[in-house]
């Protein structure tokens, strides 16, 4: 079934609940992660009617689940739609700044062409001298920008556009019961620096409601600090660091290995190194290493789990090998009771 198709020559209209059936039955259905099939089939899955059809389906669902599945790739598919349309603002406008900036350099070529006619040996030595500390000037700027803070850079027209789903989400007005740090609190691990670059941007703009977020996610942060110092000692006092291993495989288990665990676990590991302590550095490097390992392995899926080691991991000889191992096909579900192995279970 062609969901885009007109009727057919003869006049007779295609039973398009049947169609709309079928294409969601395959996108529910596949083998691939459905953002795959909604991205292979855009056409398809952003057509108006059939949305219109599926957001009927999930309001008329009686199954609970059925309806939160539903809604949930409905959910997907305007994901999918509004990254596609960003992808495609960020490509135009990088476009437009690449024929402004050959427009621009071609003007002043022909302006330095014309002034060029007219001048004398002498001119032209000093031209090729101004030229020459330009050079050097615009090769320390490139290096000053390389340089510049995360926090420096400007924010694009699309990365507004990329967070408006979720100011809509953290931001007033609240169902009832609900506050800034109920906000904060729910939606938490979706505040990524590039969104709180956003709303400094909009608090700097007099927007108070951002400013208030702001203000709760300070509070959320240091709450989350202080329970990662307590949790930190109680793993430390152990004294073994196998049994403190241990210790963090069932924090793992129990979702209590968050992002301020991990960095205050980093944090000891810089600071005992330059105070020279190489031995606690190292242990916290150790925990460090297991605590992130164990969180990945509580991780939704395999691949999110792989992007995630592989941001962790600066070698590159390291990353290739993790992408090989996650890409050879296994020969055996058995393995080997081997210790490396055991390692790898």
């Amino acid at each position: 079934y062609d969901l885009s198709a007109s009727p057919s020559a003869k006049g007779s209209q295609p039973n398009m609940n049947d169609a709309y059936e079928m294409f969601l039955a395959e996108l529910v259905f596949s083998t691939n992660d459905p953002r795959v099939d909604i991205a292979n089939n855009m056409e398809k899955a952003t057509d108006g009617e059939w949305l219109e059809w599926l957001d009927k389906k999930i309001q008329n669902s009686k199954d609970p689940e059925e309806s939160l599945a539903l809604r949930d790739l409905f959910d997907m598919i305007s994901d999918v739609k509004k990254r596609m349309e960003i992808s495609q603002i960020a490509e135009e406008r990088k476009q437009q700044e690449e024929a402004e900036a050959e427009a621009a350099r071609l003007a002043a070529a022909e302006e330095a062409a014309e002034k060029g006619k007219s001048m004398t040996t002498a001119d032209v030595l000093r031209k090729a001298s101004a030229i020459d500390a330009a050079t050097s000037l615009d090769a320390a700027t490139v290096e000053e920008k390389k340089k510049a803070s995360f926090y420096d850079q400007e924010l694009t027209p699309e990365i507004r556009l990329s967070y408006a789903d979720l100011l809509e989400k953290v931001l007033p007005p609240y169902p009832g019961g609900s506050t800034a740090e109920t906000a904060v609190y729910n939606y938490y691990d979706q505040f990524d620096a590039q969104f709180v670059k956003v709303l400094s941007e909009r608090a700097n703009n007099g927007d108070d409601d951002s400013r208030n977020l702001l203000t709760a996610l300070t509070g959320e942060q240091q709450k989350r600090l202080a329970t990662a110092t307590e949790t930190l000692k109680s793993v430390l006092a152990l004294g073994d660091p196998m049994r403190m291993e241990g210790a963090l495989i069932k924090l793992a288990r129990e979702g209590r290995i968050d992002e301020p665990f991990l960095l205050l676990l980093e944090a000891n590991a810089t600071q005992a190194r330059d105070a020279g302590a190489e031995g606690a550095a190292q242990l916290m490097d150790r925990l460090r290493t297991r605590a992130a390992d164990e969180k990945d392995k509580q991780a939704s899926s395999k691949e999110i789990r792989l992007i995630r080691q592989l941001l962790r991991t600066d070698d590159a000889s390291e990353r290739e090998k993790l992408l090989e191992d996650a890409f050879t096909p296994k020969e055996s579900l058995i393995v080997p009771g081997t210790a490396e192995n055991v390692a790898k279970a």
